[in-house]
């Protein structure tokens, strides 16, 4: 049989024993490891005391109780299972009582094989096999491996054995390698490594597969990763920090904490090196394989192959977290609220805020431009207003008829230019205004509602509309350039007569010479200047025009702004709510909405410097107002210089009026008005988060005031919450207490690893071997180099062997502390208790 299934299956000699008890006998199944022969079957039957001629006959009974043939199946390596168990010669169809009892309580029991799984009238009374021996049982007090097996039916009802049958019912068993070894660990935790055919699914996340490495400590690493569980372990110095650094590298995702940053490029720097490298493989949610290489390297020297994906650290996100991070994010709230955003694509809201911020720079510039020119204004109609008074006095010294009509002359000339210029500044704003409305094209139909009848009729209408705006608009400027083309022709009809009257003018400035010549002259020069402060007035009208439109398109960013922050709450707000969920009673996380008002303050506060404000006006200030809201009392007290817009500040702060005047002028003639505006986006006010932990009863705890081991307990539960990207910590028991290892972190990990991957660094067997880890790596390392000396996980026993030195102390150490703990003695009270309690 081995030999005709070794190219796809494996075979485990063994053999079923019918043996005294129940009413015709119970079947037991001894099976052995595949490397045995024939020989250490027959071994057992002959030390059970069957003849070779009675070997494969059904009638044939083993002269020995149940609990004697497993302890000869266990003393000849091989493990005992109960076949068949709620059927004929089964345990639980063919015992009753105490006999059962003592059978199903026995020590060195393996496993037992059961066909009622499917039983839904059993299941509603928790009376399936897997029911009873769940532990929680008071008769039985055990938790035992119970799997579904076909036990070959030949046909419906014959009760016959045959091929046919053969994986008609079957169980999954999660192993390294097929073996006896292997099999042995599935019956010990069968709650993470056995799965019946019926509840067994296959999960497609994201997960990094290998892990390659080129220079300095580390060189010539080549490691597989579990889709699982892999734990690593190793003295220290041996490189275990190393490979979470190296992954955080090549994938692009540093800590955001400023001391654990410069200790991720130190290490970096130290031990990989100058043109070191480091390659991964990974798949991502959608099962595409993929390959990224980074090599370190100061300046240019460094970087990521032509082949390697763009954006990594976004196309595949990982939960990374080093050594004593948790610690650090635990101190800090902005750290907090970053821990939070790495659980949701938090990338897509920055990309949003960072395209309407640059939006509202481009409009900045536009109305900072346009407000220079609105206080421009002013100040050309004064000076305006004093050329005229000139000019006037000029022309009361210059009394001739002559010059009186030349007067009156410029004046009409300069009347026909304005009414000209007035016409073209009109047609600008007429040529804006339709670039402006019809820059945008019409909003298109999303594909799931492109052929619904009312939406493909407004989109007409929206069309038709539009051609008819613009042919109005087109019509209208038409129209206005019709009126300027019959002015100037007014101008060009009158010109004539004009130069009549400067030809004039000149003739008698030069009859009379001296006094009335430099009058002349300095009341042309006024004209001059005059005309040159209407042209700058003319331009900075033009400027000013656009204000109110520039205002709402920069009031529809920061609105959309706003709306795009108000989004990013709440996406926080339900991942706290899951955090909460996922953490069954133990934390409270909420987020405080737009509570942080620390760039506020900062920006103000460096800004203020020179002004003599104190600090606790400006914390007043940012406490009390918005930044858009203080931001368009200081445009508007720039504009007007009247007291209530600063006034009304100081009403609604409480600060003194007179110092917050101060401040005003101050930032006015400090800063240009692009600095002044960007602060009404750039110092919104953020989120701030709230995390408490359960601390007793219905007793919480904010993280402030928890114990460092509190602190890591509460994010750590938040870091294995329900999700799909793959988690990589570096000794992510420090600072919890065994039993925060156990209840925290192992129970989530044993549930969670079929659908996500999980790598830790560990020197806790709580968590690298409770938690069930699928893959261990042990690394040794020299002075000078670290490797993988052993891969693989303990279905195996070189690894099981290294596995109990690093996180036992040895055998030798392990077994005394076993004795000390008088660990048989309280398993076999616990038990009793716990079945007390449940009867």
């Amino acid at each position: 049989m081995q030999l005709a299934a070794k190219q796809h299956l494996v075979v485990f000699p063994g053999v079923e024993i019918t043996c005294m008890g129940g009413i015709t006998g119970i079947h037991i199944i001894a099976l052995f490891d595949p490397a045995c022969k024939q020989a250490h079957v027959e071994g057992l039957l002959a030390s059970l005391g069957l003849r070779p001629e009675d070997h494969g006959k059904i009638e044939t009974v083993v002269q020995k109780s149940p609990s004697d043939v497993i302890d000869a199946i266990v003393s000849k390596g091989g493990l005992p299972v109960l076949a068949h168990a709620n059927s004929s010669n089964g345990a639980f169809c063919d015992m009753k009582g105490q006999q059962r009892i003592k059978l199903i309580r026995h020590p060195r029991l393996c496993a037992v094989e059961a066909r009622d799984f499917a039983n839904k009238e059993l299941a509603a009374r928790n009376k399936r096999v897997i029911d009873l021996l769940d532990g929680a049982d008071p008769e039985y007090e055990t938790h035992l491996a119970v799997y579904q097996a076909s036990d070959n039916p030949a046909a419906e009802g014959s009760g016959k054995h045959g091929l046919a049958g053969i994986g008609s019912r079957c169980a999954y068993f999660k192993m390294d390698a097929v073996t006896l070894a292997g099999l042995e660990q599935a019956f010990n935790d069968p709650i993470v490594r056995i799965r019946q055919d019926f509840e067994y699914k296959t999960y497609e996340y994201p997960r990094i597969s290998r892990l390659r490495v080129v220079g300095a400590f580390l060189d010539g690493l080549d490691v597989q990763l579990h889709d699982g569980l892999t734990s690593i372990l190793g003295a220290k110095g041996s490189g275990k920090s190393l490979l979470v650094e190296f992954l955080r590298f090549v994938l692009d995702q540093p800590s955001s904490n400023t001391g654990i940053r410069q200790d991720h490029e130190a290490k970096l720097e130290a031990r990989l090196e100058e043109f070191g490298t480091v390659a991964v493989d990974f798949r991502d949610e959608t099962g595409r394989e993929l390959s990224v290489r980074r090599t370190y390297g100061s300046g240019d020297m460094g970087g990521y192959d032509e082949d390697s994906p763009e954006e990594v650290a976004r196309l595949f996100p990982v939960l990374f977290l080093s050594q004593n991070e948790i610690i650090r994010i635990a101190e800090n709230e902005e750290e907090q609220i970053q821990f939070i955003d790495r659980f949701f694509d938090f990338r897509t809201y920055i990309s949003e805020i960072a395209t309407l911020e640059g939006g509202l720079g481009r409009e900045d510039r536009a109305l900072a431009e346009s407000l220079r020119s609105y206080t421009a204004v002013q100040e050309l109609e004064q000076a305006l207003k004093l050329q005229k008074r000139e000019t006037l006095k000029l022309d009361s010294a210059l009394k001739n008829e002559v010059f009186e009509n030349f007067r009156l002359a410029e004046i009409k000339r300069r009347a026909f230019q304005e009414q000209i210029s007035f016409i073209e500044n009109r047609i600008e704003i007429l040529e804006s205004l339709g670039r402006e409305v019809l820059s945008n094209d019409d909003p298109l139909l999303p594909d799931s509602v492109e052929t619904d009848p009312a939406l493909k009729r407004t989109h007409a209408i929206l069309k038709t509309g539009r051609a008819s705006l613009k042919e109005k608009i087109e019509d209208l400027i038409d129209e206005v350039r019709n009126n300027r083309d019959q002015i100037e022709t007014e101008f060009k009809r009158w010109l004539p007569k004009y130069r009549d009257v400067k030809i004039a003018y000149k003739k008698i400035v030069q009859e009379t010479g001296g006094d009335y010549k430099a009058l002349a002259s300095s009341r042309a020069k006024l004209i001059k200047k005059q005309d040159g402060i209407l042209l700058k007035l003319r331009e900075a009208k033009s400027h000013t025009a656009s204000i109110k439109q520039i205002v709402g398109r920069r009031n529809g960013l920061l609105d959309k702004l706003t709306a795009v922050y108000a989004k990013y709450t709440e996406e926080r707000r339900a991942k706290c709510r899951l955090f909460e969920k996922e953490s069954n009673g133990h934390l409270r996380v909420s987020i405080r909405s737009g509570t942080n008002k620390d760039a506020f303050r900062q920006q103000l506060r460096a800004l203020k410097k020179g002004s003599r404000l104190r600090d606790s006006d400006i914390d007043r200030l940012c406490d009390k107002i918005a930044p858009t809201e203080f931001v368009n009392a200081l445009i508007r007290f720039a504009l007007s210089h009247k007291v209530k817009y600063y006034a009304q500040v100081a009403e609604g702060t409480g600060i003194d009026k007179e110092r917050l005047g101060v401040l005003f002028q101050f930032l006015l003639d400090s800063f240009d008005y692009e600095r002044l505006l960007k602060m009404q986006y750039t110092a919104i006010p953020t989120d701030r988060p709230e995390i408490a932990y359960k601390v007793g009863g219905d007793n919480y705890e904010f993280l402030s005031r928890l114990s460092t081991g509190q602190k890591c307990t509460a994010l750590l539960m938040m870091a294995l919450s329900d999700g799909t990207m793959p988690v990589v910590i570096d000794q992510p028991e420090d600072s919890l207490d065994i039993r925060s290892v156990w209840e925290d972190m192992c129970l989530k990990v044993r549930g969670g690893k079929e659908k996500r991957q999980f790598i830790f660094t560990t020197h806790n067997s709580s968590l690298a071997v409770a938690g069930d880890t699928d893959k261990f790596l042990i690394l040794e390392a020299t002075a000078d180099t670290g490797s993988v000396v052993y891969s693989g996980s303990m279905d195996e026993g070189p690894v099981s062997e290294e596995v109990l030195k690093y996180l036992e102390g040895g055998p030798d150490t392990y077994r005394l502390k076993y004795r000390k703990y008088s660990a048989e003695r309280i398993l076999a009270r616990r038990t009793s208790k716990r079945g007390k309690e449940n009867m």
